[in-house]
């Protein structure tokens, strides 16, 4: 009897984490779908992953804008976007002024990546390579906020 009433006063306790976890993730699938154009990407499960997954974007748009392929910069730019975005919540386990200076790169990225691919979209080579010094940077900032990403 006595796990019975346990587990009944449990039930209510997981369906509302369960509904928690849930709903954040549903509303940000939906924002993601609504800006991505339909490209679908893996979310990643932890920072490390999100870094990694951030980190191969980022090199295949440097690629882009180098080689002066410049109309696939906008969805490779999105996709790196939603990424970041993702990262300060993976981030829980960092000291507090690190995941504030995360949670502000991303956010200086996310504006970045905007007019990276702006430029790109008007064919503005110049502009493009301009707007990408200013994402490696910025890359370099939030990646000096993770310990692990030291090791590479």
């Amino acid at each position: 009897m006595k796990t019975s009433l346990a587990l009944t006063r449990a039930l209510p306790l997981l369906a509302g984490a369960a509904l928690l976890f849930t709903l954040p993730g549903l509303r940000a699938a939906e924002k993601k779908a609504d800006h991505e154009h339909g490209s679908e990407m893996a979310k990643p499960a932890t920072a490390a992953a999100a870094l990694e997954q951030a980190g191969h974007l980022h090199m295949a748009l440097t690629e882009q804008v180098k080689g002066k392929d410049l109309k696939t910069v906008h969805d490779t730019a999105e996709k790196l976007t939603g990424v970041l975005n993702a990262l300060p919540a993976l981030s829980k386990d960092l000291p507090a002024d690190k995941k504030t200076r995360v949670e502000g790169t991303v956010k200086n990225l996310a504006k970045a990546l905007d007019a990276l691919h702006d430029a790109a979209d008007e064919g503005n080579q110049a502009g493009s390579e301009k707007q990408l010094g200013s994402v490696d940077s910025l890359m370099k900032i939030l990646t000096a906020q993770y310990p692990a990403a030291h090791a590479h």
